[in-house]
């Protein structure tokens, strides 16, 4: 596995894809240990679910809708759950970031080294070789988002677009109630949506690969490698889009396949369906988990294998020739002429 310079006529993101699912060691611990974030909050909301209902309902009957009289009766519980249900979240959606800026180092330690054997040991070095590069670009990437969210709804948006365009009041621009249709209403929000799902794309796409750039050239700085990656992907848009585009239509595929089967066993829920049927719920919201760890890796594999192509190298040695060495530790590049060289070659 690993990188490969020779030319191959297979499309990249089919090589990213079979190169993730070469790696099943990487992406299913990767899962797992997203699953344990999230059975975090699980957990809570089961504990108070099996007080709540007790012995006070019939076996069943709250299995496909707890109904209103339940929600009357425990609103206040349930309020206060789902706030601290929400806070939890929060922590640990921005833990999920930080392990998202981990797993990217692993991913690439994994995709870029040219060794076999012990994927795992060595994604785990390469997450903590590259986490704190990583973080910075994480934080990079969060001012982003967060100045174009700005941009686009908040204070530019409304005197730009609706006072100047649209001739909405001040007052109004919350609202929009001065504006001809609600249709118009609805497409306004449609485009804010879609120029926000865009720039979050371009943006995510091109975190990914700066932080390939940051590990293909072992350099430090964060700002200069996503200023590099917006130069390069200026010049290249579909060499670097169209591999990542494919995978994410991949990734929804699989989602839209799950949600279509979720959707068609969660419509006869009832007080008579059995064990199975739950368990086939449950794994397959599982396997809609576990695919988009398995597309993240090929995500990886094929930003790699475009940047080793549009990346010109830089002055200081290739950290990732032909070498040898301990994961995470010292390596010692295979010389032509030297003796063990040959040996492991041949």
């Amino acid at each position: 596995m690993g990188m490969e310079n020779q030319s191959s006529k297979v499309p990249i993101f089919l090589r990213s894809l079979n190169g993730a699912i070469g790696r099943t060691a990487v992406w299913v611990s990767c899962w797992l240990l997203f699953e344990v974030l999230a059975l975090t909050v699980a957990i809570g909301w089961f504990d108070w679910m099996s007080g709540a209902v007790g012995n006070s309902y019939a076996p069943g009957a709250l299995l496909a809708d707890l109904g209103a009289n339940f929600r009357i009766d425990h609103r206040a519980e349930m309020s206060a759950t789902s706030g601290y249900a929400a806070e939890l979240g929060a922590m640990l959606a921005f833990l999920a970031l930080i392990f998202g800026a981990f797993t990217g180092g692993g991913w690439l330690q994994v995709v870029l080294e040219r060794t076999e054997g012990r994927s795992v040991r060595r994604f785990f070095s390469g997450g903590a070789r590259f986490f704190w590069r990583f973080l910075r670009l994480m934080f990079v990437q969060m001012l982003l988002l967060a100045f174009f969210g700005w941009l686009l709804y908040e204070t530019p948006w409304n005197e730009l677009v609706l006072s100047r365009w649209f001739g909405v009041p001040e007052s109004d621009c919350s609202r929009l109630e001065s504006l001809d249709s609600e249709a118009l209403v609805r497409q306004l929000g449609w485009v804010q949506d879609g120029l926000f799902a865009l720039l979050f794309c371009l943006i995510s796409s091109g975190s990914l690969y700066a932080r390939t750039r940051i590990a293909l050239h072992d350099t430090n700085s964060a700002l200069w490698a996503a200023l590099c990656t917006v130069a390069t992907m200026f010049r290249n848009p579909i060499r670097t889009l169209r591999p990542l585009a494919l995978i994410f239509l991949i990734d929804l595929a699989v989602i839209f396949c799950c949600g279509q089967v979720l959707s068609s066993l969660e419509a006869g829920l009832d007080a008579e369906t059995g064990f199975a049927t739950i368990a086939i719920i449950f794994g397959v919201g599982r396997l809609a988990v576990a695919a988009r760890h398995l597309t993240r890796g090929a995500r990886y594999y094929a930003a790699a294998y475009v940047s080793r192509d549009l990346v010109r190298p830089i002055s200081k040695p290739d950290p990732w020739k032909e070498s040898i060495g301990g994961p995470g530790g010292p390596r010692y590049p295979l010389g032509e002429d030297d003796e063990f060289a040959a040996m492991v070659r041949g």
